[in-house]
């Protein structure tokens, strides 16, 4: 089987009007999913459009991958047809045999199989979503752009499983604001700010989180302002009328100023980042 790759570099993209959408992203992958996780408005949505080959941009983008599938929003359903009619047309271009009974056996997989024959605008939401993720995968590709799937749709971890099987073979870039569903992949890219601000393993994020929006996003720890002092050659913190000593090494230029620490409610955390870039200087 060929190996399946992507490999983007110094990717950068406006809209339209200067609306920037993606700021210098950069990684690679190889015949491994990967999961895009950021709040909204991080820059998921333009990085897959971008993928996918729908926006104009400047850097790199490759993949050998010759055939893809796009789940678009909802306005890409036909609100006057119906589900079955809908979720056929990637079939009907491509003049598949036997389309009824693909799109019932891939209906019956996302449980809309008694909702075939309503129409779009009649349909729940949540149903809206499952019309749009089942024609995703009502055809082989060999690279699935999913862009936030599950939003809007009830019971959203029961289908989550559902989806996790569904893609267990396949090669997909699977966009996400949530956290658990990210946490599911083994290769993540964490957006903030249209930029990817780390790549890799998120339990080895978290090891060694290289800034204080990393932990944001994966944590609900929480961040104080105080400055670092030195006491008898050790480092040490004021906080809550309390000494904490500040785990070494550390560089002598931040005695004397304000640093950043983590902390789990009132347990300190051990980890220490410089004020101004908010870049880690210091952990256990």
């Amino acid at each position: 089987m060929e190996l399946k790759t992507i490999t983007v570099k110094d990717l950068y993209m406006k809209y339209f009007g200067g609306y920037l959408g993606v700021d210098m992203v950069s990684f690679d992958v190889n015949n491994e999913s990967l999961v895009v996780y950021g709040n909204a408005m991080s820059g998921k949505t333009s990085l897959l459009r971008c993928i996918a080959n729908l926006e104009k941009y400047e850097g790199q983008i490759y993949t050998n991958a010759k055939d893809l599938v796009f789940s678009f929003d909802l306005d890409s359903l036909k609100k006057n047809k119906t589900v079955k009619e809908n979720i056929s047309i990637p079939l009907k271009l491509r003049k598949v045999p036997n389309i009824d009974e693909i799109v019932l056996n891939k209906a019956k997989i996302f449980h809309i199989d008694d909702i075939l024959d309503k129409k779009i605008k009649d349909i729940t939401l949540s149903q809206k979503r499952l019309t749009i993720l089942t024609r995703a995968f009502v055809r082989d590709a060999d690279l699935y752009l999913l862009d936030n799937p599950l939003k809007d749709v009830e019971n959203r971890e029961k289908y989550f499983e559902i989806l996790k099987e569904e893609i267990k073979d396949k090669f997909v870039v699977y966009a996400t604001d949530s956290l658990e569903e990210a946490k599911a992949f083994n290769k993540v890219l964490l957006m903030a700010y249209k930029k990817g601000i780390a790549f890799g393993n998120i339990n080895d994020m978290l090891k060694e989180p290289k800034t204080i929006d990393v932990l944001k996003l994966l944590t609900d720890y929480e961040y104080e302002n105080v400055t670092l002092e030195k006491d008898n050659d050790k480092y040490c913190i004021k906080y809550l009328n309390k000494i904490y000593n500040v785990p070494e090494p550390i560089n002598d230029i931040y005695v004397g100023k304000e640093v950043v620490f983590s902390r789990d409610k009132d347990i300190i955390l051990d980890m220490y980042f410089d004020k101004s870039t908010e870049y880690l200087i210091s952990k256990r």
